[in-house]
């Protein structure tokens, strides 16, 4: 299972009652391949780049789910044949996941030698006596 995020525009003219429900079927999809949804996000109606099918705006809806490759398969071809979904983007979250997870390590370690060392340096250093 991997880390995917699946974000939706749907037609600004569609109903809130609509995008629920496409909301459910997304859902019930990925429940029943054996994924897991972690987060649904409505984003709102917001301006388009520029204009799909002569829409420009949109109603961007975010899923972040744990899934396999077969599981997203389904739900793009399902968002496909969708008419109220205008467009629909899947991204593999895993390697960003990893990546973000390595630098928040290396960070962590690198402030920890730097306080061991800010430390040390902050020190006195220990007086000589000068025997006579």
């Amino acid at each position: 299972m991997r880390n995917y995020e699946i974000m939706f525009i749907v037609n600004p003219n569609v109903v809130e009652e609509e995008i629920d429900k496409i909301n459910t079927q997304i859902e019930s999809i990925i429940t029943a391949g054996g994924g897991t949804v972690a987060k649904v996000e409505k984003m709102g109606k917001r301006r388009l780049a520029y204009p799909v099918d002569k829409f420009r705006d949109g109603f961007y809806v975010l899923l972040t789910i744990l899934a396999t490759g077969d599981i997203i398969k389904e739900t793009e071809r399902r968002l496909r044949v969708m008419d109220q979904v205008i467009k629909y983007l899947s991204v593999r979250m895993d390697e960003d996941i990893r990546r973000q997870d390595k630098i928040k390590a290396h960070r962590a370690k690198r402030a920890l030698r730097r306080s061991t060392n800010a430390g040390a340096a902050g020190r006195p250093a220990p007086e000589q006596s000068i025997e006579e």
